[in-house]
């Protein structure tokens, strides 16, 4: 697949600018990793329109090179991963259809850590990962798939070709650690870091080689590594507070478990996920939400606090069967949780009972990638083929309020913040709000 043309080198005396400025230390609102505050894609903006085209309600349009990580925001800055390049054809192409969705793709080109203006989208720095090869990935994905994470002073990339890297956000390398190679035809990026104090954590999970890795974030000294069971899992770990206690969520291949931040000692797990796992958990009044669609099943589940070992007999609040999205992770917004699964249903449930309120097919059809993220009481999930959006209000009636279409390929989940949304398409960045 051919590229889109790629962003433009910044001028000198605008980096210099921009070294000098430094990143706004207290925004009102920040985006800083993967569906941005713990991952739950809940923004507080206001005044978020609800359609828009090219020609109404984009702000501006930046041209990037190909990537499914999303966009992450701390005050002026835009930062996210790029991949220039593209796919080889195999040397034996696959004989069935399982082969064509199992195999991996072999790419040739290179990965960067791209940071823009948040006013104008124009490049502010841009920074190439020394990885030696790229990584083959699944047909569907990407090597640039997994998102930043910042803190407002520095900025972490995962790139499965290479390992970890940190900047400063003028763009200056503070660190890097080498992770992998891993085997996995499917690609070792996917899930996305997270911050936890002073630790960086990462679910890497491949076909060799399975862990959870807490790394020092500030110099990427390893301070602990819990091995898993080899598999593939995607989801983005989450930070769970339990009584005043922190627990670390992974949701994996037919467990979802939880350590402690501190040392990575597993606390207890919870049977039922299905082989391949990829939606983040969600929390709230109470409770924790997870689902998985894939070989064994297709569930949607709420654990209760305070177990301890297998607590699959004795903490589950609710099941549903049948509604989990496969790539999507859930969305809680006041007291109902929304699910949108391939071909465009999407499902209203009752937080704390798993009551489903609607079941509703929403007008763009196709797979979904991008996860669904919420503001001012509007719901925002795109499909993947065309980005052709569903804008639907979070209540528990269904109402669709806007069916806005990029026509252009969507993978990438969107990051709200100050009343715009950053949207990543397959070709571009689009920054829309209300002129």
């Amino acid at each position: 697949m051919r590229n889109a043309f790629i962003l433009a080198f910044v001028l000198p005396t605008l980096a210099a600018a921009t070294t000098l400025a430094g990143p706004s230390r207290d925004p009102t609102e920040v985006w800083p990793q993967f569906r941005g505050p713990n991952g739950a894609g809940l923004s507080s903006s206001k005044n978020v329109p609800a359609t828009w085209s090219r020609a109404e309600n984009v702000l501006w349009r930046a041209e990037l090179g190909s990537g499914h990580s999303s966009p992450v925001i701390w005050g002026d800055w835009i930062l996210l991963t790029v991949f220039k390049g593209a796919a080889l054809p195999l040397a034996t192409q696959p004989r069935s259809l399982r082969e064509r969705l199992l195999g991996g793709v072999p790419q040739r080109g290179e990965l960067w850590t791209v940071c823009l203006n948040r006013a104008d989208g124009k490049v502010l720095w841009e920074k190439k990962c020394p990885a030696s090869a790229i990584e083959t990935v699944h047909q569907t994905s990407n090597p640039a798939a997994s998102s930043p994470v910042t803190d407002g002073e520095h900025v972490w990339v995962y790139f499965g070709s290479y390992g970890v890297l940190c900047y400063d956000l003028a763009g200056n390398l503070a660190w890097e650690k080498p992770l992998g190679p891993f085997e996995n035809k499917w690609g070792a990026s996917g899930s996305s870091p997270v911050l936890y104090g002073g630790s960086l954590i990462l679910n890497l999970n491949n076909d060799d080689q399975a862990f959870v890795l807490a790394l020092d974030k500030r110099t990427g000294r390893q301070k602990w590594k819990t091995n898993r069971p080899p598999q593939r899992t995607y989801a983005t770990p989450m930070l769970w507070d339990v009584g005043g206690q922190r627990h670390l969520i992974i949701n994996g291949a037919e467990h979802v478990v939880a350590y402690d931040p501190d040392t990575g000692r597993e606390l207890w797990r919870c049977g039922g996920m299905t082989k391949f796992v990829n939606p983040t958990p969600v929390a709230g009044h109470g409770l924790l939400f997870v689902a998985a669609n894939g070989p064994g099943g297709s569930v949607v589940m709420a654990i209760k606090p305070g177990g301890r070992g297998d607590i699959t007999g004795s903490h589950v609040a609710w099941r549903n069967f049948g509604q989990a999205p496969y790539v999507p992770s859930p969305l809680l917004v006041g007291d109902y949780l929304f699910v949108v699964k391939n071909g465009g249903m999407a499902t209203c449930f009752e937080a704390r009972t798993g009551k489903v309120m609607w079941k509703e097919l929403l007008p763009a059809k196709g797979n979904y990638y991008a996860s669904p993220v919420h503001a001012d009481g509007k719901i925002y999930v795109a499909n993947e083929k065309d980005g052709a959006f569903t804008v639907f209000a979070a209540s528990p009636a269904f109402k669709v309020l806007g069916t806005p279409v990029m026509g252009e390929r969507t993978m990438a989940t969107p990051a709200i913040v100050d009343g715009r949304i950053y949207l990543r398409t397959e070709k571009a960045l689009y920054c829309v709000g209300t002129k």
